[in-house]
């Protein structure tokens, strides 16, 4: 696997997207193309990109850092679960920098917000629900009942 190969991995383990890892490092996303293709990255580049869970030593050497376990092991997590966005990484730096006490804060502030929207999605659902109702009894008002003749002629035909 070549130094390209590697840093598109790094990339994919991260769940980072190509304008991700551009917004971190600065540049236009066509460069961050060049760099998984044809032109190696700058090492200046590479610094931001530590920040973000990049393993550097692996992309430059084929060599896992040995220091993941340790890092792991002192409550940092080096690795980054596929799927999350910039916003919600960021979320997680800025928790992991509160204190415990801030931290019980942020949680119980969090489980009221996360209780808000289930109440708002359940009334959204209920009104939707109710809407329907009622215009399905606006329908149902509005069409005007078959009269005698009519519901005859949907009958079947007498035989004679």
């Amino acid at each position: 696997m070549d130094f390209f190969e590697r840093l598109r991995e790094e990339r994919a383990r991260l769940g980072l997207t190509q304008q991700e890892v551009a917004d971190t490092a600065n540049v236009h996303v066509k460069t961050v193309r060049r760099w998984e293709s044809q032109v190696a990255i700058p090492l200046d580049a590479m610094i931001p990109l530590l920040a973000i869970g990049y393993d550097v030593q692996y992309v430059a050497s084929g060599v896992r850092s040995k220091n993941i376990n340790e890092v792991r092991e002192k409550g940092v997590d080096y690795e980054v679960a596929p799927g999350h966005s910039r916003d919600e990484l960021d979320l997680l730096r800025s928790y992991r920098a509160l204190t415990p006490g801030q931290r019980e804060q942020a949680r119980a502030m969090l489980d009221v917000l996360a209780l808000k929207v289930r109440v708002v999605v359940r009334e959204s659902r209920a009104a939707a629900a109710g809407a329907r109702k009622a215009r399905s009894a606006q329908a149902a008002e509005s069409t005007p009942e078959p009269s005698a003749g009519q519901a005859r002629s949907k009958s079947r035909p007498r035989r004679g």
